[in-house]
């Protein structure tokens, strides 16, 4: 195989992002040809097709797909130096690195994260969101500090624990019949527009089971694994659906209520460490953190 080098990465991770060799180029203040240069050698080193061509569109392949997620990796170490680098230009001389799935990363995360920093002047920190299914590769490798992934999970080179067990609510506009019950059961949901979790997720054949278990079949309008989209498609009117704790707490605001839903369908949130390094004291104090957070939010709900 010939040399693959960080320029073929470079152009090969900016024709991912932006779908086309020609906002490639301008990505990269570079030429298209230069760009079509770079993958046709890219592609002939690794002995496959990368892109084709579709309606005047460029087209990534399955396998262009699956590589993209190992140079994506590489980038990420590669950006971490630089900002490391910039870190210790700035006299911020620790770093937390976070990786998390979207319902704790898109919602809980960011505010408690904030609160943490708030008075941690000399801290810098980084937060990506991922699928629960990738985490802990991530974690493993040791490019992240800490993770949050649903569990169960089997992964070597992680140390995972129960961060929140997060039973699963009903959600719904404030002024939907059944915002005045107490507790939601499956046949509550019966033939109601529904915002379903799709087969990807999940959570997916947890909630199947204890549906079919009752014998309901909600209509359902809307599928998505993304609890923040289910739950902005409730705020549009279309439907209910079932959500963890976290994120069914950050649309209050707009005009959301949840209710507990049983039978319980624990979502089962765990936090993940790299199991070959030591965990240092700003981890651990900021997963304390979390946890204070954490009680906050289902005292809220009490």
């Amino acid at each position: 195989m010939a040399q693959i080098t960080h320029r073929h990465a470079e152009a090969f991770n900016a024709v991912l992002q932006v779908g086309s060799f020609t906002k490639a180029a301008r990505l990269l203040r570079s030429s298209q040809p230069s760009i079509s240069r770079l993958m046709k050698e890219l592609q002939e080193a690794v002995g496959f097709a990368l892109f084709t061509r579709s309606d005047g569109r460029t087209v990534a392949t399955p396998e262009a797909m699956a590589l993209h997620q190992e140079v994506e990796r590489s980038f990420v170490g590669l950006e971490r130096i630089s900002e490391r680098a910039a870190q210790i230009k700035e006299r911020r001389v620790e770093q937390l690195r976070i990786i998390s799935m979207p319902a704790l990363a898109h919602t809980f995360l960011p505010v408690a994260l904030a609160g943490f920093l708030k008075d941690r002047p000399s801290v810098a920190a980084a937060i990506q969101a991922q699928r629960s299914e990738s985490i802990a590769s991530w974690v493993s490798t040791q490019q992240f500090d800490v993770g949050f992934a649903m569990l169960p999970m089997d992964k070597a080179g992680v140390e995972i624990e129960l961060f929140d067990p997060a039973i699963g609510v009903c959600v719904m506009p404030t002024d939907h019949p059944l915002a005045a019950r107490s507790e939601i059961t499956p046949r509550d949901l019966d033939g109601m527009p529904f915002i379903g979790k799709g087969a990807g997720s999940f959570m997916y054949r947890s909630l199947q089971q204890v549906l079919d278990d009752a014998r309901v079949r909600c209509d359902v309008r809307i599928e998505t694994p993304i609890a923040a989209i289910a739950c902005q498609m409730v705020a549009q009117g279309l439907g209910l659906t079932i959500a963890d704790p976290f994120t069914a707490k950050a649309f209050e605001p707009q005009g959301l209520v949840s209710r507990p839903f049983r039978p319980a369908i624990a979502y089962n949130f765990g936090v993940l460490y790299p199991s070959h390094s030591l965990r240092s004291q700003l981890v651990s104090d900021f997963v304390a953190h979390l946890h204070r957070e954490r009680q906050k939010v289902h005292e809220q709900r009490s």
